[in-house]
């Protein structure tokens, strides 16, 4: 057993330490050079999202938002039952006659408190968008099916046969 190395030994051992030196070198010169290079750049990103989050907190008035995904959520807006008329689950009319509404659709629109057609004849444009928008329904298709003109039709057909009687 021989303990003193071989000079091939002592040769690899220098270049491993010159090639490990070189690299070390070259490796925090780069971290260096890079940091001071985008230094500013994260300084200048830090300042725009304290910025937008100072905005936020103005513009979005929900509790726990973050959750969410910082949209701020909206107070539904209500029916002006007073001017529509009100309705219960016994006097109710069969809404899916109307050409457009199925039963899904009735079924939401008795969870929001229309029950008749004289409901639908009493509603105006402002009152159509907010029905579109409890019943989660597609802009502008109440207008497109007519739904008040419909309605107008079964009330007046209704009137109708109560004179006949």
């Amino acid at each position: 057993m021989n303990i003193v190395p071989s000079p091939t030994y002592n040769h690899l051992l220098e270049l491993f330490l010159w090639m490990f030196g070189s690299f070390l070198i070259g490796y925090l010169s780069s971290w260096y050079y890079y940091k001071k290079r985008y230094q500013s750049k994260l300084e200048k990103s830090a300042d725009a999202i304290q910025e937008l989050k100072n905005d936020m907190q103005f513009s979005i008035r929900a509790r726990k938002t973050i959750e969410r995904g910082g949209v701020e959520i909206k107070k539904p807006k209500q029916l002006n039952f007073e001017r529509i008329g009100t309705a219960t689950e016994e006097g109710k009319n069969d809404l899916t006659q109307i050409n457009g509404i199925g039963s899904f659709v009735e079924t939401k629109l008795n969870s929001i408190g229309i029950f008749t057609f004289y409901q639908l004849t009493q509603l105006n444009d402002e009152d159509i968008e907010i029905v579109t928008d409890l019943i989660q329904f597609f802009p502008g298709r109440i207008q497109r099916d007519k739904w008040r003109e419909q309605a107008k039709n079964y009330v007046k057909s209704a009137d109708e046969e109560e004179i006949e009687i």
